[in-house]
């Protein structure tokens, strides 16, 4: 299993080799030659070649396109089956907009020659051999944004945020609604009463921005939401997230991804994507890395 500096150093080869141009002999030495990549709104592929086949002739119109992970952004790492890890890290692209990505994305209303930007983040699996055996992005073409433009605070996620802290989370969640934690499956009662039991302050992480997928032929969007849970230590909590060790009342700072399905504004599925010893951290600490 890889170590959190062996997966910093993946990650690093990798925006190398996805900035411009995009350098694909590079790049498969770094994946599985049992890649399967999943983009949003597209069928699964199955091969490495495939990739490079069908999003070739985009990725190249990122013209002079500049990937970089956030700066103080967490990069999460969290054991998998086997020897594997499960990796989510934010990616900021700066670059210049042009009639390829024109073509690709019509209706953004950006003009070739624009200087542009977009967050999204990267999901990965990794394997103890160094590579990459899922590549699963999340991204929306309504994040591409002129690159002077501020971020907005007001979409869908931000709601999600707005409904932890006033108390109202419950009415954005299916009466059927799935947690997922540590594994296991939960109900929505189970979430909300976790939640209770931490009382937390909710923020978004840093400077980083929640995304939303455009809905498929279901209706179905993928989210993440990079969130920040500030609370008091209690008896318990030691048992129930392993690793960490903190005195009673002590404050502490847990980061996590939340990786939500959504259909029409209503949460389906939920995810914490996070691991105890590395994301929860003496309030005032960075976790994550």
């Amino acid at each position: 299993m890889l170590s959190q500096p062996e997966v910093n150093a993946w990650l690093e080869e990798f925006l190398e080799c996805y900035a411009a141009p995009v350098d694909w002999a590079r790049m498969k030495g770094i994946m599985s030659k049992r890649l399967s990549v999943e983009m949003p709104l597209e069928p699964k592929i199955k091969k490495f070649e495939d990739f490079e086949k069908k999003h070739k002739e985009v990725l190249a119109g990122y013209k002079s396109a500049k990937r970089t992970i956030p700066k103080g952004a967490p990069v999460i790492t969290v054991p998998a089956k086997k020897d594997e890890v499960d990796v989510i890290s934010p990616q900021q692209v700066a670059f210049t907009w042009t009639k390829e990505l024109a073509e690709a994305y019509p209706n953004v209303n950006l003009g070739p020659g624009a200087k542009s930007k977009i967050l999204f983040y990267d999901r990965f699996k990794l394997s103890a051999k160094k590579e990459c055996t899922n590549y699963a992005p999340i991204f929306s073409p309504a994040d591409f944004k002129d690159a002077d433009r501020k971020d907005d605070e007001d979409a869908w996620g931000w709601k999600v945020l707005n409904a932890l802290k006033d108390g109202t989370i419950a009415s954005m969640l299916a009466d059927d609604a799935v947690w997922t934690t540590g594994g296991a499956k939960s109900t929505k009662d189970a979430f909300l009463a976790a939640e209770a039991k931490l009382a937390p302050a909710y923020s978004m992480t840093g400077t980083l921005q929640p995304v939303i997928t455009m809905p498929d032929k279901d209706g179905m969007s993928e989210a993440i939401i990079p969130l920040t849970r500030t609370f008091k230590w209690a008896d318990g909590m030691t048992e129930a997230y392993p690793g960490c060790d903190f005195a009673a009342g002590a404050e502490v700072r847990m980061v996590s991804y939340e990786e939500l399905t959504v259909k029409a504004g209503v949460i389906q599925k939920l995810h914490s994507h996070m691991d105890p010893a590395t994301c929860i951290k003496p309030a005032g600490k960075s976790g994550g890395n």
